[in-house]
């Protein structure tokens, strides 16, 4: 016949203790991993924006865009369109020359905890093959001297790069390149502090 052991304050201290450790283990890395997955998917939506605004202004005939503001909560975008036939232009979107489709739109209402910045003041190497550091790190909207991102009727559109992160660890970009309108994600490992696609 079995008799039925006991545990003792010993055992289930060292138990309490490893589960404990494990813990301690497993939440970071679940947490960085759920970060990293939310700023994965902000780019992509993202990407996923700028593709169907380039195939809208091909079937349409007109230039489409998104015009980018900052406000008190944080970044915001209008979907713009041309209503002129000399391009979308920001002081054409602000007289209302060049139309309002809709928006303010927020990428925080698609992705949790996601939206156009950089996760501190840096500093990040610029993605390749670019060598330099990204100097300024208060607008993560980089499409020259402005935020307006366009799409021409015949498949082109603005050169730049968008910045997203959950403003604490997690960095991705959304490049732009402008003559064919390819999109490309990035995504900014800060151990190396290296980009990889």
């Amino acid at each position: 016949m079995n008799a039925c052991r006991g545990s003792s304050l010993a055992e289930v201290l060292v138990t309490i203790a490893i589960v404990a450790i494990a813990a301690g283990v497993a939440v970071p890395a679940a947490d960085a991993m759920l970060r990293g997955a939310r700023g994965d998917a902000g780019a992509r939506e993202m990407a996923a924006t700028f593709r169907a605004l380039r195939m809208r202004s091909v079937t349409m005939h007109r230039s489409q865009g998104l015009l980018f503001e900052q406000d008190g909560i944080g970044w915001r975008w209008l979907e713009v369109e041309d209503g002129n036939g000399n391009g979308i232009r920001t002081q054409e979107v602000r007289s209302g020359v060049d139309r309002t489709l809709s928006g303010p739109h927020r990428l925080e209402s698609r992705v949790e905890k996601v939206g156009p910045g950089f996760p501190g003041p840096g500093p990040f190497p610029e993605i390749p093959p670019g060598r330099g550091i990204i100097a300024d790190t208060s607008d993560p909207v980089k499409f020259g001297r402005s935020d307006l991102v366009s799409f021409s009727p015949w498949g082109s559109s603005s050169s730049g790069t968008l910045y997203i992160s959950d403003r604490r660890t997690v960095l991705f970009a959304v490049v732009l390149y402008g003559p064919t309108a390819r999109v490309r994600v990035w995504r900014y490992d800060a151990w190396s502090r290296r980009w990889t696609s």
